[in-house]
């Protein structure tokens, strides 16, 4: 298949370098011109955590600047466009980068924490099919052109009802089975769903859990579940957000705690990406994050009181 990329980072370097080594057509779309070009020159670097290393030769992957989307014909000839850029970064790409295409179809699979994307999405580009992706895959930037696979997880994908003309519940067709056949031959277990909304509030949880205590104790992922007293704030932000889900009648399934926990475990060596933007002193997602809880705790009248101090503690870290 024919794959655009948006955004280089840790997930970008992981999924381009995989599928292209699985045979696919990827491009690579980059902040910088910098990274472009070094992507461009060596390849990306892919290790992994039993110490093994591969390298996705330069011939396998094609790395552009963003900002040259438009002079490069805007990726017309994508099978699917997948948006790995971090929620504070999509409304300007959406308005600077996918806009002038809005009227054009595309399919855009979007990978972001949080919510409110897709709808944003939907308003500036109504032509295109939008898909939300959850995925637990853990990966580390290593460098511009480095990513260690830091832990195996799933990958789903699927249409939201959010999205103009979807109900959610169309029979998929066969360029999707096939996106999915391409991503498992690359080594990503992955799956379609007609329950997205489900997965999208499992993730949101997730990661309104795992995330800031990462980024506020400078832990890595695993590292939450080392003793009672971590446990014990973790399962305060767990039972917050759940009395916010079922006071708004929101899907969540079952087995979410346990679900949680086995994240840490199997991304045990993980930093999360709230930790790292800390850590370089950029903006974090919590306020798409644990700021989504605390807007709907307002909405369905539910206190938030252990997410909103979270996401004082977070946001008062970066200035």
């Amino acid at each position: 298949m024919n794959i655009h990329i948006l955004g280089a980072g840790s997930l970008g370097l992981l999924y381009a370098a995989k599928l292209a080594a699985a045979g696919n057509d990827v491009t690579l779309w980059c902040r910088s011109v910098q990274q472009a070009e070094k992507i461009g020159t060596e390849g990306i670097s892919l290790e992994h955590t039993a110490g093994e290393r591969t390298v996705v030769q330069p011939d396998r992957i094609e790395a552009y600047p963003l900002s040259a989307f438009s002079a490069r014909g805007g990726a017309e000839e994508a099978d699917y466009l997948f948006l790995m850029l971090k929620q504070q970064g999509i409304e300007e790409t959406a308005k600077q980068v996918f806009l002038p295409y809005g009227d054009a179809k595309r399919r855009l699979v979007c990978f972001q924490n949080g919510t409110g994307h897709i709808e944003l999405l939907n308003r500036f580009l109504p032509a295109w099919e939008l898909y939300a992706a959850i995925t637990t895959e853990g990966a580390k930037r290593n460098g511009a052109a480095s990513v260690l696979h830091a832990g195996h997880g799933t990958t789903t994908i699927g249409k939201l009802p959010q999205a103009e003309g979807s109900s959610g519940l169309e029979q998929e067709d066969e360029s999707e089975i096939e996106l999915v056949r391409q991503l498992n031959r690359a080594g990503f277990e992955s799956f379609l769903s007609k329950e997205m909304e489900e997965m999208i509030y499992r993730k949101l949880l997730m990661n309104a859990v795992i995330n800031p205590l990462t980024a506020l104790w400078r832990v890595r992922n695993g590292e939450l579940l080392a003793s009672p007293q971590r446990v014990a704030i973790m399962r305060a932000l767990y039972d917050e957000g759940k009395a916010v889900y079922m006071a708004g009648n929101i899907p969540f399934g079952s087995h979410l705690w346990e679900q949680i926990e086995q994240v840490c475990r199997s991304t045990s060596d993980n930093t999360s990406s709230m930790l790292k933007d800390v850590l370089e002193g950029r903006t974090t997602e919590a306020a798409w994050i644990n700021g989504s809880i605390v807007r709907m705790g307002r909405r369905y009248r539910v206190a938030t009181p252990h997410h909103e101090l979270i996401l004082q503690l977070i946001e008062g870290m970066t200035i």
